[in-house]
């Protein structure tokens, strides 16, 4: 009887393709723990170095990662963190070439962070908040296009996470893809061990804040890790015992600086010995901001200013007043739409090496959540079709991964109803994406 080889091939042929659904897995709303378990993450150690991470071992573009900041005193720089968009290595390659958000309860009223760390370091944002140590903090790293976001979240449950708060929104261009991770640990700080194993990726979703003003500002800072670029700003600096509503955390500080200065140790000799130096004054001038592009390439850069002063109202007015006294711009927030585009095309001149568009730009001067979806279609149109400069990173995000956003994009842009005529422009880039490929 002869053998029906036919049959025989179509069986090793069925046995051998693997369908895309068996390929892909979940990538938002899930545990980094999870996909550690089946092999879509990894643990990142490195010999030379402090930190341990949970880090995903596909390339993303659009994710947030969110984690619980576990904090203790004496390790001040050295929490939990969320890393958006990291080159995928050890654990020193993942902390230098990231976008990252952690708290530094050593700093002035500015104790959330949002930066950069690639070849030269560069804060984008900062909260102006004094967060309290021994206490854990649930934030996040967001990156939706150009759009990088720190957040922070009021509770971590069964159900899910709690109300998220978009506590800093910048722009950059600098990673246009990478892996997510949190970090899991530090050396000698046992609660933090598995801080990166319920670690949580989502997609991120949220608006971002209104600009309460839109700036110039000059850098300062060298670039290193210890010493970054920064936007310089107006301080105020004040000892917190003329400060009456501080918090208590902020009073015993105070005590502790006063008590270690009474036994003749310098500031110096306090981080040499403590880790830290307990912090004594708080910033009146501190605002919450966040930058447009943060860049050596021109001697100024724009910054929104996106929160009052915690302590003394009116730093708002006090940065654009410092700003106008340097002889720099200072622009009221746009009202609109209109205005926000009028206001890109004032400034696009001025800063020829942009490569966010206006409506990311709209996106941080307004916050309108439908703005957010045109710069994240801008985004893949430009990197995918238009301009390409970061076309090598976006091409590592697996094609599956790709195709699930375009799509979420487009679901999402069709429940769009105001700026209807912006909304059917972005509709065909998607479809243009689409066609075209990548």
């Amino acid at each position: 009887m002869a053998m029906r080889t036919d049959l025989l091939y179509t069986d090793v042929y069925r046995a051998l393709v693997i369908p895309r659904a068996k390929l892909e897995y979940p990538t938002y709303d899930v545990y980094l723990g999870y996909l550690l378990m089946i092999g879509k993450a990894y643990p990142a150690f490195s010999n030379e170095y402090l930190h341990a991470f949970i880090n995903t071992v596909d390339v993303f573009a659009d994710k947030e990662v969110v984690t619980a900041n576990l904090m203790k005193l004496a390790e001040s720089r050295y929490y939990s963190g969320a890393f958006g968009r990291n080159a995928r290595g050890d654990a020193a390659t993942v902390h230098g070439n990231s976008y990252r958000v952690w708290i530094d309860t050593g700093a002035t009223t500015a104790d959330l962070i949002l930066d950069r760390a690639a070849a030269t370091y560069a804060i984008l944002g900062t909260e102006a908040v004094d967060l309290v140590d021994d206490r854990s903090y649930i934030i996040g790293c967001s990156c939706s296009g150009s759009t990088i976001q720190a957040t922070r979240y009021s509770a971590w449950r069964h159900t899910g996470l709690g109300d998220r708060t978009v506590a800093v929104s910048a722009t950059d261009t600098v990673f246009a893809s990478g892996g997510f991770a949190a970090k899991t640990g530090t050396a000698g700080a046992p609660g933090e061990v598995s801080a990166g194993l319920y670690g949580w990726l989502k997609e991120p979703s949220s608006p971002a804040p209104r600009a309460l003003a839109v700036i110039e500002v000059e850098l300062e800072g060298s670039g290193s890790e210890g010493d970054p670029f920064k936007p310089l700003l107006s301080r105020d600096l004040v000892d917190v015992e003329k400060v009456p509503n501080v918090p208590d955390s902020l009073k015993l500080e105070r005590r502790r600086y006063d008590l270690l200065r009474a036994k003749g140790f310098t500031e110096e000799e306090m981080r040499l010995v403590f880790g830290y130096t307990p912090q004594h004054q708080v910033d009146l001038n501190a605002v919450t901001w966040g930058s447009f592009e943060l860049s050596l390439k021109s001697p100024v850069n724009v910054v929104f200013v996106q929160g009052d002063n915690p302590y003394k109202e009116g730093a708002v007015s006090r940065q654009v007043d410092f700003t106008v006294k340097k002889g720099f711009r200072a622009f009221k927030p746009p009202r609109d739409y209109v205005e926000a585009v009028e206001l890109y095309r004032k400034l696009r001149g001025d800063f020829p090496y942009w490569l966010a568009g206006k409506d990311n730009f709209a996106y941080q001067v307004l916050g309108w959540w439908e703005l957010d979806l045109f710069q994240n279609v801008d985004f893949y149109h430009g990197e995918l079709l238009e301009h390409r400069t970061h076309y090598d990173q976006l091409k590592q995000v697996p094609d599956w991964e790709i195709r699930r956003r375009l799509g979420g994009l487009k679901s999402a842009l069709s429940k769009v109803t105001a700026l209807a005529e912006e909304r059917d422009k972005h509709l065909k880039k998607l479809e243009e994406v689409e066609k075209k490929g990548w």
